[in-house]
């Protein structure tokens, strides 16, 4: 972990953050984690306190509403009287890098003395067991977070997630992974409202979802477009083999 490192853009003071929530999640299936991270900032309009450097810093960045993107950046704020603090990860760390990264993430957790962590990520769909089920949950430590629905069991976790899984659970933390159900190979805002929700109910809170869904439908339009493109050119490739044949 020597090559990563917390840069404070704010006081780190690390009294102000004792028994908060912790919240992250990456760039999965469905880029669940990323998108509710995100969401999370966004709506609950919390602040940029540092950003971590890693050895292979991804070389991209632009200007927005939060001012300069850092491809990974730590939020703080407080919610219903709930402290809470978000690891968005606008990137994915570099592969040599993410052993070290995940377990960057649990010392920080523990370093700020966090009540309990919250990680995000998608789920393959074919698991469902009812139409009715949204997500699948993963206990951590002795967490006292308890969640109303089925906990996910004898499945593997991979990537990234499953990393930072591991290390919380052995620097001796509390918290939950949120596996919401999503489409596999293409960004999910709707998967991501499931979790925000989830984490509204943890910090009491109300969390609006409405761009999270407003997202979710100009996505499906646009694979709605892809998807007649396509079959047009199909069609005419179809019909030009067909006329082809009788030259």
């Amino acid at each position: 972990m020597g090559s990563i490192k917390i840069i404070p853009l704010k006081s780190l003071d690390k009294t102000l953050f004792e028994n908060a929530l912790f919240v992250t999640g990456y760039q999965g299936f469905g880029m669940v984690g990323y998108l509710t991270t995100r969401h999370l900032v966004r709506e609950l309009k919390l602040e940029k306190i540092g950003l971590i450097k890693t050895k292979h810093m991804p070389e991209v960045t632009l200007y927005g509403e939060n001012g300069l993107l850092y491809p990974f950046e730590l939020y703080a704020g407080e919610v219903s009287g709930r402290k809470v603090l978000v690891l968005l990860n606008n990137a994915v760390p570099h592969i040599h890098e993410r052993t070290d990264y995940a377990e960057f993430a649990a010392s920080l957790m523990k370093a700020f003395k966090v009540e309990e962590a919250v990680l995000v990520g998608g789920l393959d769909p074919s698991l469902k067991e009812s139409e009715d089920e949204r997500y699948r949950w993963i206990p951590i430590g002795k967490t006292k977070i308890s969640l109303n629905a089925p906990v996910l069991k004898n499945r593997h976790v991979i990537g990234p997630l499953a990393l930072t899984m591991m290390f919380v659970e052995a620097y001796g933390l509390n918290g939950v992974v949120v596996l919401a159900y999503t489409d596999l190979y293409k960004p999910d805002p709707r998967a991501s409202a499931v979790a925000v929700e989830i984490i509204g109910e943890l910090l009491n809170t109300k969390i609006d979802t409405s761009s999270l869904l407003e997202e979710a439908k100009i996505i499906d339009a646009i694979e709605m477009e892809r998807e007649k493109i396509e079959k047009a050119m199909e069609s005419e490739l179809s019909e030009k083999k067909s006329r082809l044949s009788y030259i």
